[in-house]
């Protein structure tokens, strides 16, 4: 790559930076359940009034920034004199945008937390909460701006790493809550200051990310001068492509408010009838623990091939699309398929370790969730290449055809969610996200191998047979030694750490003998030098535009 140096380095400083703020994140999980709980008003109060600014703010950043804005840059960054002019009014405008588009949610905060049919004293606490976590949509908005300059300046570090920074500014804020107020009251019992303190470490802790990346940027010598006027500078295609991109992004979070919708009428129906069963907290843990692999291992990748793409397909290089897209398609395939095995049997004691204060019930339906997830992790890495792939190509119309296959399987698992007993209804929607994935993954993979010409689909059908296959038995044995201890032993936090422990270590033996009696021959290469055997080479990292290095051969 030309500024940040190859593919690996770039992806794994990426991954390291995410690999903390995702292991911060846990942390920050974990303390956030003991001060709303995991099931209840308060906790869906809360997690409804946190999660809105991220559902908001993903119309931006999908639809207008990372559809514009990379392509925009690199393309402009390609012009003998920099594109500088082109640059400031693409960020004037950008900016702009998240100011006006934060300051009326924010405003809306009311209408927009009784869309989401929380009820009675949960619907108050959710508007107050609302009012102080909407403003951080004008901090990820600033956030993903100058993290869109430095990516295409093959600067990736700082944007992984800053919100380690937000992490630990929210763990600080829940840990004073936590000393200072009874955690998981329920939302007739919330004052004003544990609100304001709750919630407002929150947008803090997003306010602290957006400000560290501005050193960075200043690092690469760029400066921005705020200009207005946008005729006459070429920016009608990207228009037509944000256009495009955000109706695809206006469909997935539509489907994203059904089932928020479902999720909070279905526990709350239940609270009515005197049970208490999963709803959208439950959910949204087991998504964000899902995303911990995925936002270490594919996004990392992903974020430093999208430039790259960008490049190529601005140039015409069809043979360098094609072996990223390769390139993006094997690697995650060889560390998530393990990892979804894994996940899967060590879900019950995983879950317990990373929320200590769930009781049984919360750990069961959390597992379940978690686990329905787990399944799609690589498909889900799949949908994530394609959405990068449409964009680096200018191919808003892909992404609302692709985003209307999963966000129709996701609106049949809502409808199903509402005639299953309530405590499987979360479990029912988890599963319609891996359906869904599934089918435009593989939906994905037949376009792009007509339209790059021609990918290795045999190759990668073997490689992903190879690893099934070495994985089940793994996470089999695993699943076996999590059962056993905790059959012997009462339920308690170090029993499921012990449990966890356990698994891990048979999966892992598990794992590397069944790859030595089936060879993985992609897996090998991936290995550092004194680690592989013999003959075996390493991955190459670059391509050369207009070489026929893509046909797939080489990870």
């Amino acid at each position: 790559m030309a500024a940040g140096g190859g593919l690996g380095r770039a992806s794994a400083l990426m991954a390291s930076g995410s690999m903390v703020s995702r292991v911060l994140g846990i942390v920050r999980n974990a303390l956030l359940v003991a001060c709303v709980g995991s099931m209840g008003g308060t906790s869906d109060a809360f997690q409804t009034a946190n999660t809105l600014p991220n559902t908001i703010f993903i119309l931006l950043s999908g639809g207008v920034l990372s559809a514009v804005l990379i392509p925009e840059i690199t393309r402009a960054m390609a012009r003998e004199d920099g594109g500088q002019d082109i640059i400031d009014r693409l960020l004037t405008a950008a900016f702009g945008l998240v100011t006006i588009v934060a300051v009326a949610a924010t405003l809306l905060a009311a209408p927009l937390i009784t869309l989401f049919q929380l009820q009675g004293p949960a619907r108050d606490l959710g508007i107050f909460f609302a009012y102080l976590c909407l403003p951080q949509i004008f901090f990820y908005g600033v956030s993903a701006i100058l993290g869109q300059v430095l990516n295409a300046h093959d600067r990736f570090a700082a944007v992984m790493w800053t919100p380690v920074l937000a992490n630990v500014v929210q763990i600080a804020g829940m840990g004073i809550f936590l000393s200072q107020y009874l955690g998981a009251q329920p939302p007739e019992r919330w004052t004003s200051p544990m609100i304001w303190l709750l919630a407002g470490t929150a947008t803090l802790g997003v306010a602290v990310q957006a400000v560290a990346l501005i050193p960075a940027l200043r690092g690469t010598g760029f400066r921005f001068t705020p200009r207005w006027g946008w005729r006459g500078y070429g920016f009608r295609r990207a228009f037509r492509v944000a256009v495009w991109t955000i109706s695809a992004l206006l469909i997935g979070q539509a489907g994203g408010v059904v089932v928020t919708m479902v999720a909070n009428a279905v526990a709350s129906a239940a609270r009515e009838a005197g049970v208490v069963v999963a709803g959208y907290m439950v959910y949204t843990l087991a998504f964000q623990i899902f995303m911990v692999p995925h936002g270490i291992i594919t996004t990392s990748i992903l974020t430093a091939l999208y430039p790259r793409m960008a490049r190529s397909a601005h140039a015409g290089d069809v043979a360098g699309l094609r072996s990223d897209v390769t390139r993006a398609l094997t690697v995650p395939a060889l560390i998530m398929v393990p990892i979804s095995a894994a996940a899967v049997a060590l879900a019950a004691p995983g879950v317990k370790v990373l929320t200590p204060s769930l009781e049984p019930p919360g750990v069961t339906s959390l597992a379940w969730a978690f686990s329905l997830m787990a399944v799609g992790l690589f498909p889900y890495g799949v949908v994530a290449l394609q959405q990068r792939y449409a964009l680096a190509r200018g191919d808003g119309r892909m992404n609302v055809r692709f985003q209307l296959v999963v966000t129709g399987v996701q609106l049949l698992s809502c409808g199903a969610a509402l005639l299953v007993p309530p405590a499987w209804a979360v479990a029912v929607i988890c599963a319609g996200q891996t359906l869904g994935n599934g089918l435009a993954a593989l939906a994905f993979v037949a376009v792009a191998q007509r339209q790059v010409g021609g990918l290795p689909l045999r190759r990668l059908g073997v490689l992903l047979l190879r690893l099934v296959v070495v994985s089940v038995p793994a996470a089999l044995l695993a699943w076996g030694a999590v059962a056993w201890v905790t059959g012997a032993l009462p339920f308690a936090w170090t029993t499921s750490l012990l449990a966890l422990t356990a698994g891990t270590a048979a999966f892992l033996v598990a794992f590397a003998l069944g790859t030595r009696l089936i060879r993985i021959p992609e897996l090998d290469a991936t290995l550092p030098r004194r680690f592989r055997p013999a003959g075996v080479a390493g991955t190459a990292d670059t391509h050369t535009p207009g070489s026929n290095s893509g046909t797939g051969d080489g990870v």
